[in-house]
């Protein structure tokens, strides 16, 4: 009885996972170190409209994927926004980093945006806003 109710509680979350969507979008003008990454996993489950995102700098923070916001899906986009805190690069210290990544489902073309109002960067200008955006695209996995 016992291993049967582990394969149907294993049944379950498999058919619980069967409706997630999984899109690698890639940034391919983005540099290693960059605030926006090259490349962003985003993980989406349309039943219960919840996200996830992963890449290089979560990776280096987190070690795995993180819960992202779901704030538009429809027939034509998919947005979700996720904060980073505390973040150290060799670009420099950002206190709380917001970004968005948007997909256009109908195209493909993704856009991302990191906006970090008080980031340390010793490179950066002082008349630079802390606004940075990245266009490329996005494909199921």
């Amino acid at each position: 009885m016992k291993f049967l109710a582990t394969i149907l509680s294993g049944a379950l979350l498999t058919a619980g996972a069967a409706g997630a969507q999984e899109f690698n979008c890639t940034f391919p003008k983005q540099g290693v170190n960059s605030w926006i990454r090259g490349q962003i996993i985003v993980k989406f489950d349309p039943a219960t409209q919840t996200a996830s995102v992963f890449d290089s700098l979560i990776n280096q923070e987190f070690g795995a994927p993180i819960a992202a916001k779901v704030s538009t899906n429809n027939d034509k986009r998919l947005t979700v926004r996720w904060r980073l805190r505390n973040v150290q690069t060799r670009l420099g210290f950002a206190p709380s980093i917001d970004y968005t990544l948007s997909y256009l489902k109908q195209t493909g073309q993704a856009n991302a945006n990191a906006i970090a109002p008080l980031v340390d960067e010793p490179t950066r200008s002082p008349f630079s806003p802390g606004q940075y955006s990245a266009g490329g695209s996005c494909a199921p996995r």
